[in-house]
């Protein structure tokens, strides 16, 4: 039978996290028949295929485990998409979990007519600690035109936040990038050019891990990986550029602001979360590759006022006058941090 819902969870050697992943998934027989979770094993030399397996044995209509080899992120995404019998489809990382607002959420999807649903989501440690809570600025539960997105001010979207109609991915041939990782901005932003209408609601459904070792996210990371990241971002400008004349005038903005909003979160890294673990060259080849891709992109970056450390100053433009980082104002604020340290240590004592 025809589900509800797809939840497709990319597994690749989860078997600290998958049993808490997927028991969050347990909501009730009623509400479990319309779910189907695949859980898509990328090659791991864990126990992630046992733990999944046991799953699918004792919720057979449910649960199924998919093994595959290795092939990143986006492959697991590829595949769970080929698979997807549900009439929406949302991506679950193997690492985090469903809050118990997710059977109000199952709920909710019946209700709906939009091609996109917006969920709040919290962020914790391994300790349990909140971090963070993301939600929206919309009204509650109404379907809206898609470009309400930035009439309301939202420009940033993040992958556990979203959960697309699984015809609108098809239609449009959505394939992930394959073999690399930081492809979920993709997931966040390409299916936004075709999607017509959205909808929120205001309750906790996704639980994301933050301070694993080995995340994305993580700068030890992010050191050695930035250019993917680099390369999924220019290759969403190319995206646009291919298909800015098929799409319609109510998601063109969207589109527009949400990619611009992960082309500026690049040079964030580079120029001031990160500038002394990042390599300079990088950034450089990514600005002057995005000006030849895109120049209407290139110049759609907002260049706020931004601090680092002890200084403000916009930073996207001086990277751009210096045709490198300002290396001379990174001395200095860094030199007031440093005495700034030594003050605070030596008031203490």
């Amino acid at each position: 039978m025809d589900k509800l819902l797809t939840i497709v969870i990319p597994a690749y050697n989860m078997e600290k996290y998958l049993d808490r992943c997927l028991s969050s998934l347990i909501v009730g027989n009623e509400k479990m028949q319309h779910l189907e979770v695949l859980v898509i094993n990328d090659g791991s030399k864990d126990r992630t295929s046992e733990i999944a397996h046991a799953y699918q044995e004792r919720f057979p209509d449910t649960f199924r485990l998919i093994d595959k080899e290795n092939g990143h992120y986006g492959s697991c995404v590829n595949r769970g998409l080929r698979e997807a019998r549900g009439t929406y489809v949302k991506v679950l990382d193997a690492d985090d979990y469903f809050c118990p607002g997710f059977a109000d959420y199952l709920c909710f999807l019946k209700e709906t007519v939009a091609d996109l649903v917006l969920t709040d989501s919290i962020s914790k440690d391994d300790r349990g600690n909140v971090l963070s809570q993301s939600s929206f600025p919309l009204p509650d539960r109404k379907a809206l035109a898609i470009n309400s997105l930035t009439a309301y001010g939202i420009h940033h979207l993040n992958h556990f936040n979203l959960t697309y109609r699984t015809s609108i991915l098809r239609e449009m041939d959505y394939r992930q990038t394959e073999g690399i990782s930081y492809t979920d901005l993709e997931w966040c932003s390409l299916p936004v050019g075709r999607v017509s209408s959205v909808s929120y609601m205001p309750v906790n459904v996704y639980c994301y891990l933050r301070g694993r070792v080995g995340q994305t996210i993580d700068i030890m990371y992010r050191k050695k990986n930035m250019w993917m990241e680099n390369h999924v971002v220019l290759g969403l400008a190319k995206k646009y550029e291919a298909w800015k004349g098929g799409i319609a005038s109510d998601n063109l903005p969207v589109f527009i602001s949400i990619i611009s909003s992960f082309i500026v979160t690049v040079y964030r890294h580079y120029l001031i979360l990160s500038p002394h673990d990042l390599k300079e060259a990088e950034i450089i080849d990514f600005d002057k590759s995005l000006q030849q891709i895109s120049d209407e992109l290139y110049k759609s970056v907002i260049d706020t006022k931004e601090s680092r450390k002890f200084g403000t100053y916009y930073y996207i433009k001086d990277f751009r006058n210096n045709n490198g980082r300002p290396q001379l104002k990174y001395l200095l604020f860094d030199i007031c941090m440093s005495l700034g340290s030594l003050y605070n240590r030596l008031r203490l004592k």
